[in-house]
């Protein structure tokens, strides 16, 4: 069976946020490009993650105003990568043992070039067992 690579499904439309903007800054990102996770950092070098559930849980839900708040103090400077050339199951391994659905895709010279997320591997992979190898990886479960 052919291993596919992450860089034949990963997203490379990807869209970094300044850890200095604002929360809403951050919210209205994620809405315009209709994804709930960006990397923070400059020139595609990524200094944490903020995630939809970062905004809600660690701020709103504490009252805190996103207009004021940035994004550098609610990050996860904690960033699993894969590269480009490493396999779903690679990636799968990654997720499965850093209990997450996704992976900044970084290219030979460690430079995000891509995201991949369980949700896109499972929506645009077609290979039903190779799509059930990996949530097996990612999960420990069979399906």
């Amino acid at each position: 069976m052919e291993k596919i690579q992450v860089k034949k499904l990963m997203e490379t439309n990807i869209q970094l946020i300044n850890s200095n903007a604002t929360l809403e800054e951050a919210s209205k990102k994620m809405k315009e490009y209709s994804c709930g996770f960006l990397p923070a950092g400059v020139n595609h070098i990524p200094e944490g993650i903020i995630t939809d559930r970062d905004i809600v849980i660690r701020a709103l839900a504490e009252g805190k105003d996103p207009k004021n708040e940035k994004v550098c103090d609610y990050m996860t400077s904690d960033i699993y990568s894969c590269q480009e050339t490493d396999t779903l199951e690679d990636a799968a391994i990654v997720m499965g043992a850093n209990n997450i659905s996704r992976l900044v895709v970084k290219d030979a010279t460690d430079t995000i070039c891509g995201i991949l997320t369980f949700g896109r591997i499972i929506r645009k992979h077609d290979n039903k067992q190779e799509i059930s190898d990996v949530v097996e990886k990612a999960t420990g479960k069979m399906i």
